[in-house]
Protein backbone atom coordinates (compact mmCIF):
# COMPACT_ATOMS: atom_id res chain seq x y z
CA UNK A 1 0.00 0.00 0.00
CA UNK A 2 2.82 2.45 0.80
CA UNK A 3 4.46 1.63 -2.54
CA UNK A 4 1.30 2.75 -4.38
CA UNK A 5 1.12 5.92 -2.29
CA UNK A 6 4.76 6.79 -3.07
CA UNK A 7 4.26 6.16 -6.79
CA UNK A 8 1.10 8.31 -6.77
CA UNK A 9 2.92 11.17 -5.02
CA UNK A 10 5.83 10.98 -7.46
CA UNK A 11 3.44 10.99 -10.43
CA UNK A 12 1.57 14.00 -9.04
CA UNK A 13 4.83 15.86 -8.42
CA UNK A 14 6.04 15.11 -11.95
CA UNK A 15 2.74 16.38 -13.32
CA UNK A 16 3.00 19.62 -11.39
CA UNK A 17 6.59 20.14 -12.52
CA UNK A 18 5.52 19.65 -16.12
CA UNK A 19 3.06 22.52 -15.76
CA UNK A 20 5.69 25.00 -14.57
CA UNK A 21 6.56 27.51 -17.28
CA UNK A 22 10.01 28.89 -17.71
CA UNK A 23 10.03 32.67 -18.01
CA UNK A 24 12.78 35.10 -18.91
CA UNK A 25 14.14 36.84 -15.86
CA UNK A 26 14.39 40.59 -16.12
CA UNK A 27 17.92 41.82 -15.69
CA UNK A 28 19.99 44.91 -16.35
CA UNK A 29 20.56 43.50 -19.84
CA UNK A 30 16.84 43.96 -20.57
CA UNK A 31 16.66 47.75 -20.13
CA UNK A 32 18.27 50.50 -22.22
CA UNK A 33 18.69 53.19 -19.50
CA UNK A 34 20.60 53.32 -16.22
CA UNK A 35 20.50 55.71 -13.28
CA UNK A 36 23.73 56.58 -11.54
CA UNK A 37 22.90 57.41 -7.94
CA UNK A 38 25.13 59.69 -5.87
CA UNK A 39 27.53 58.04 -3.39
CA UNK A 40 26.97 58.02 0.37
CA UNK A 41 30.11 59.97 1.23
CA UNK A 42 32.58 62.24 -0.47
CA UNK A 43 34.97 60.39 -2.75
CA UNK A 44 32.84 57.27 -2.88
CA UNK A 45 31.34 56.15 -6.14
CA UNK A 46 27.62 55.91 -6.66
CA UNK A 47 25.62 52.85 -7.54
CA UNK A 48 24.12 52.11 -10.95
CA UNK A 49 20.55 50.91 -11.46
CA UNK A 50 19.75 49.73 -14.99
CA UNK A 51 16.01 49.07 -14.88
CA UNK A 52 14.51 51.92 -16.94
CA UNK A 53 12.71 51.54 -20.26
CA UNK A 54 13.07 55.20 -21.29
CA UNK A 55 15.13 58.28 -20.50
CA UNK A 56 11.96 60.03 -19.32
CA UNK A 57 11.21 57.24 -16.85
CA UNK A 58 14.73 57.43 -15.46
CA UNK A 59 14.65 61.25 -15.14
CA UNK A 60 11.27 61.15 -13.41
CA UNK A 61 12.64 58.69 -10.87
CA UNK A 62 15.80 60.74 -10.35
CA UNK A 63 13.95 64.03 -9.79
CA UNK A 64 14.25 64.88 -6.12
CA UNK A 65 16.82 62.13 -5.49
CA UNK A 66 19.64 63.43 -7.63
CA UNK A 67 21.68 61.37 -9.99
CA UNK A 68 22.16 61.03 -13.72
CA UNK A 69 20.62 58.91 -16.44
CA UNK A 70 22.90 57.28 -18.99
CA UNK A 71 22.48 54.68 -21.74
CA UNK A 72 23.01 51.19 -20.35
CA UNK A 73 26.41 49.69 -21.15
CA UNK A 74 24.82 46.23 -20.79
CA UNK A 75 21.82 46.62 -23.09
CA UNK A 76 21.93 45.10 -26.54
CA UNK A 77 18.77 45.65 -28.51
CA UNK A 78 17.35 42.33 -29.55
CA UNK A 79 16.79 41.75 -33.22
CA UNK A 80 13.19 41.35 -34.32
CA UNK A 81 12.07 37.84 -35.22
CA UNK A 82 13.15 36.67 -38.66
CA UNK A 83 9.60 35.93 -39.73
CA UNK A 84 6.21 36.53 -38.24
CA UNK A 85 4.89 33.03 -38.89
CA UNK A 86 2.24 34.41 -41.23
CA UNK A 87 2.56 33.15 -44.76
CA UNK A 88 2.48 35.74 -47.49
CA UNK A 89 -0.18 35.29 -50.10
CA UNK A 90 1.04 34.98 -53.60
CA UNK A 91 -0.79 36.92 -56.24
CA UNK A 92 -1.69 35.12 -59.42
CA UNK A 93 0.37 36.08 -62.46
CA UNK A 94 -1.40 38.58 -64.75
Amino acid sequence: MTRILIIALLAAGAGLMGEAKISNAQSAYSYPWCAILPGAGSGSGGSMSCYYTSWEQCRTTMSGIGGNCVPSPYYHEQAPPRHSGVKKRHRPAP
